[in-house]
C-alpha cells in the first residue's frame, strides 16, 4: 500500500538516492527545496513505485509533481489518480519535461489536458558565462560591476552558521521595503527562507554573502542538482544599491560554483520584470515543462 506523508528531513536519504537516478532534473526536485517550502504548501512526499511523488495543498487546488525515478512512470501516475480522487479537490500535475509529457499522453490517453506553460521554464546558464560576462551583450552588466566595486567599500563571503541571522535581518529589511501589493507572497517567502536557515547545516545548501561598510547588502543560497548543475533557489540585494544584484550574482559562482558547468535560476513566473532579468544573462537552456489537468474538469 503506497502512502504520502510530510516531508521532513528523514526524506532526505531516499529522495536523493531516486535523484541520483537521473541524469537532468528541474529545480522543483532537489530535496532542499521540496522541505524549504514544505510548511508554506504542506508538501507531502512518497516512494511510489520507485518514482518520487510530491504533493502540494493549496487551499482547494492540489498540486503534484510530476513522478520523477527510474521507477514505473505508470503506476506513479495511476497512483495520483487515484488520491487526487479520494482527495476530491481540483489538481493538476506540473514540472512536467518534454519526455515525460509525451508518456503521459501516450498512456493515458483521452485523460489529460497537457500544455506548455512557458512561465515555468527553469533559466539555465553556463557558469562561466556568469563568472567572465564577456562581450558586448554583457558590458551592461559589468559596468554595473564596475561602479559597485568603485564607489563602496565591500567583501564577499561564503554563507554560515555565524551570518545567517544577519541575512535574516536584511530579508526583514528588504520585505518592509517591497510593495504592499507583493507583501502576502513575500511574507511566505520569508518563512521559506527561515525554514532553510533553522536547517542549514543539515541540507546541502551553498549561499554567498555580500556585505557593504561590514552591512549584509546581498546573499544568494541554493544546492546541487547534479554533478554538472546547481540551482539557485534564493537571491536577496537592496535594489538601490547600484550594481548589488549582479554583483552577488557573479561573486557567488565564480568563488563557490566554478566546478559546476550549468546554474539553473529558476523559472521567472511569468513576471515581467523578473523574465527581463533572466533573458538578459543569455540562458543557454530554457528547460521546457508542461503541467496536465482532468480533461473536462470542474
Amino acid at each position: 500500500m503506497y502512502d504520502l506523508h510530510l516531508v521532513s528531513l528523514e526524506d532526505k536519504i531516499w529522495i536523493n538516492e531516486i535523484l541520483s537516478q537521473v541524469d537532468f532534473y528541474t529545480c522543483e526536485y532537489p530535496f532542499g527545496n521540496v522541505f524549504s517550502y514544505g510548511a508554506k504548501m504542506n508538501i507531502m512526499v512518497g516512494n511510489i513505485s520507485g518514482c518520487l511523488v510530491t504533493k502540494c495543498i493549496m487551499n482547494d487546488y492540489v498540486m503534484y509533481c510530476c513522478p520523477i525515478g527510474k521507477g514505473d512512470m505508470k503506476k506513479a501516475v495511476e497512483f495520483i489518480l487515484s488520491d487526487a480522487k479520494a482527495d476530491g479537490r481540483d489538481f493538476e500535475i506540473f514540472g512536467i519535461n518534454p519526455s515525460s509529457a509525451e508518456f503521459i499522453s501516450k498512456t493515458f490517453p483521452n485523460v489529460f489536458d497537457i500544455s506548455l506553460e512557458r512561465d515555468t521554464f527553469d533559466y539555465i546558464y553556463n557558469s562561466e558565462d556568469l563568472i567572465n560576462l564577456s562581450g558586448k551583450k554583457y558590458q551592461p552588466k559589468r559596468n554595473h560591476i564596475s561602479y559597485f566595486m568603485k564607489n563602496n567599500d565591500w567583501s564577499y563571503e561564503r554563507l554560515n552558521e555565524e551570518n545567517i541571522p544577519e541575512c535574516l535581518e536584511m530579508s526583514k529589511l528588504w520585505l518592509e521595503g517591497s510593495l504592499e501589493e507583493y507583501r502576502e507572497e513575500l511574507e511566505g517567502e520569508l518563512k521559506i527562507i527561515k525554514r532553510v536557515f533553522d536547517n542549514y547545516d543539515k541540507l546541502d545548501y551553498i549561499g554567498g554573502v555580500l556585505r557593504v561598510d561590514g552591512r549584509v547588502v546581498a546573499y544568494t543560497m541554493g544546492e546541487p542538482a547534479s554533478k554538472d548543475m546547481f540551482c539557485v533557489h534564493i537571491e536577496k540585494a537592496f535594489s538601490d544599491i547600484r550594481g548589488a544584484y549582479p554583483m552577488i550574482n557573479q561573486q557567488f559562482v565564480k568563488n563557490e560554483l566554478s566546478g559546476y558547468k550549468y546554474i539553473n535560476r529558476e523559472d521567472d513566473t511569468g513576471a515581467e520584470n523578473l523574465r527581463k532579468a533572466k533573458l538578459s544573462y543569455y540562458p543557454v537552456i530554457l528547460a521546457e515543462k508542461y503541467e496536465a489537468k482532468l480533461k473536462n474538469a470542474h
